[in-house]
């Protein structure tokens, strides 16, 4: 079990990057019935989400976020002391994305980047990275950036994903701060499910070739190669409905926390339905539950941050006790306890 208590770190500030082609449910994927949209919209509650085009990657909109963060909260790139990215979706296989952006928002040689390759926990584990090097290394400003452009992964007439995954980037900043409340993160892992949620070709076990880029019909009614993402959809929810509740159950009642204490409830952004029967499982009304999946949709690594930028950003800053879960690709999941104190937000940046 990965739980850890982190002392002295303080989660400064969250901002958020979405691009600014919008992608209607109900209006658009024209290759699907207008009454079985009407269908998945009801049951997803996912309305749109933004779509990068061709030339816009994770790193672009992850950088946009940190700018807007940086410039908002007073601070310069020449201020941090490390830059951590999780992503599914980096710019190149090598290097790290991490090393480019680094370059890219003009930080200091000496700044240590390193990529985290996460999917929908990505941001929890990535929390557990920056908390590590401030409380055990020493560092005193670690930026957290957290982004995918999943429809880059996904055929276009797969039906199975095409109405749930969208694409965005945040930033988030910790600092040191010895008056910090404590940062309180539990990690897990489930290799054995990982064909539930994965691109099956295209890397070196399996190497794409003629066969792996052939686009067929598949059993599961989805149209995509081996070479685009593969999720089974109920295997998911089974997993999500039970592991994670079980989980942030547990999670809860080893630190003392009742429902009632909580002041919001981060979850990654999975879909509507799915999200509602994690809350009421636990008990938390849906008035404390957050969400930015109807617009935005499931954004993978960025979905807890973008929805606690675009909260924040909308939201008189105060004093929250908050709970944090990211689930999914891996299979991995992850629940945090965090004090969020008077957290900067600057509005969500669209970009171009």
């Amino acid at each position: 079990m990965a739980k850890s208590v982190f002392k002295g770190v303080r989660i400064s500030g969250v901002a958020g990057a979405v691009p600014q082609q919008r992608v209607d449910n109900l209006k658009d994927h024209q290759f699907v019935p207008e009454d079985d949209r009407k269908k998945i919209v009801a049951l997803t509650k996912v309305g749109a989400y933004r779509r990068a085009p061709v030339e816009m990657c994770s790193s672009d909109l992850c950088q946009a976020a940190a700018e807007a963060l940086l410039s908002g909260l007073g601070r310069t790139a020449q201020d941090i002391d490390a830059i951590v990215f999780t992503t599914m979706t980096p710019d190149y296989r090598v290097p790290s994305t991490a090393c480019l952006l680094q370059d890219r928002l003009h930080c200091r040689t000496s700044t240590l980047a390193y990529d985290i390759n996460m999917g929908c926990s990505g941001f929890v584990v990535g929390l557990y990275n920056a908390c590590t090097l401030i409380q055990g290394g020493g560092l005193k400003r670690v930026l957290l950036l957290a982004g995918d452009t999943q429809t880059k992964l996904c055929h276009s007439e797969d039906k199975n994903v095409v109405f749930i995954l969208g694409d965005g980037g945040t930033a988030t900043l910790l600092e040191a701060d010895p008056t910090a409340d404590d940062i309180v993160i539990e990690l897990m892992t489930d290799g054995s499910r990982f064909k539930n949620l994965y691109v099956p070709a295209g890397g070196f076990r399996c190497r794409s070739n003629e066969t792996t880029r052939r686009v067929e019909e598949q059993p599961d009614g989805g149209v995509r190669s081996a070479e685009n993402l593969y999720m089974n959809g109920m295997e998911i929810f089974k997993f999500s409905a039970t592991d994670v509740v079980k989980s942030i159950a547990e999670f809860m009642e080893a630190q003392h926390i009742c429902p009632e204490e909580i002041d919001s409830l981060f979850l990654h952004q999975a879909n509507g339905f799915m999200n509602e029967k994690i809350s009421r499982k636990l008990k938390i009304p849906d008035a404390k539950v957050p969400y930015t999946i109807g617009f935005y949709g499931n954004t993978g690594s960025a979905s807890i941050p973008l929805t606690m930028a675009h909260h924040y950003s909308t939201t008189v800053p105060t004093r929250e006790r908050c709970l944090l879960s990211g689930f999914g690709v891996g299979l991995s999941w992850g629940v945090v306890s965090a004090t969020l104190d008077g957290v900067y937000a600057p509005p969500v940046v669209e970009l171009a």
